[in-house]
Formats: C-alpha cells, structure tokens, sequence
C-alpha cells in the first residue's frame, strides 16, 4: 500500500545520466526480501554494486527506516572511501532513514518512481537468485548468518554473462582496488 511511502528525498530523474551506463563503479541498489507473511519481521536488506553486479544481503529484524539505515551504514562503511558514490531505492518506509544513510556514508540517495522497479533492475534480479535459497513463504528469522554468507559468497562467484563470463566477486575486488586503495 502506498501508507508506507514518503515524498522527501532526490528522485532517480536527478541522478547522473552516466549511472544508467554502469561505467563507474560505486553506484548501489538497495531493496528488501521479507519473509512470508504472517512469519516473522525479519527480513533480508539487500545491495547490489551496480557495475559488477556484487550482491549483499543483510539479515535485519525489522524493515523500520533505523534498523535499515544502521543496516546498511555498517555494511557499507566498511569499504573504502568512493566504493559507494549512490544509492538508489524505492520510497518503503524502510528507506526513510535517508539523510541518516546520506551522511553515515556521505553519497547521495535517488528514489525510483513508484512501480517502476526496472529502474533497479540489477537487484530484482539479485533477489531472485536469493530466492532460490530462500523461497518466498521463508521465515528468514531461521536463516543463520553463516548459511547466508555462504550462499551470497555462491552468487557472488558465478560467472555472468552480462560481464564477460567473470565473476562478480572478482570484479568488484578488482575495481576496489583500482579505485579505493
């Protein structure tokens, strides 16, 4: 339902053009993977690097706009400085910790346009190959930490077509290295 959306924030139409051509790296993705209804809060934040298309997964308890955006900035934070340049989102409650996000990892926010979700397609794509993990209907509460670092490190290893048959996990740690160190 649309209770949940807020006008605030930098739409994706103010977003450099030069995004859309994933030339440069450090532009994110964000979204959320929520359990089965009626199941439990917990839910998956996820960011996809759009360049490599290198995938995270972060398993928060709730989708309220605080426990994403400490979600995302101790996710985040720990890569180097230019790693992470934008972020764009939807405009869910979650999101709506922006301008803490904003200035924990000093990039810039853009929100796609309602029911447009191609304008991030590189992470409802990720998403999907998370949901060959964890079916829709899933209680995500149960998903260990470990488990689901082994299977993002699964995703994040398998050669795309998209990018030359290369890894995205070997992408993104070239491009950190190129631009970041």
């Amino acid at each position: 339902g649309n209770s949940g959306r807020f006008t605030t924030g930098k739409s994706i139409r103010k977003r450099d053009k030069s995004v859309y051509k994933r030339i440069e790296f450090g532009h994110w993705e964000a979204d959320t993977v929520v359990s089965g209804r009626g199941k439990s809060k917990t839910c998956f934040a996820t960011l996809a690097e759009r360049v490599t298309r290198y995938f995270i997964a972060i398993k928060i308890p709730n989708r309220n706009g605080e426990t994403m955006a400490d979600a995302i900035i101790k996710t985040l934070s720990k890569l180097p400085k230019g790693a992470v340049k934008t972020i764009t989102c939807d405009r869910g409650s979650e999101f709506s910790g922006w301008r803490k996000i904003e200035k924990g990892l000093q990039c810039d926010m853009y929100f796609a346009d309602p029911y447009c979700a191609w304008q991030k397609g590189t992470n409802e794509n990720l998403n999907g190959l998370l949901r060959e993990f964890y079916p829709k209907g899933r209680d995500l509460s149960r998903v260990s930490e470990k488990t689901l670092e082994k299977n993002l490190a699964l995703i994040n290893a398998r050669p795309k077509k998209v990018l030359k048959f290369k890894k995205p996990v070997d992408l993104f740690n070239e491009f950190l290295s190129m631009c970041c160190t």
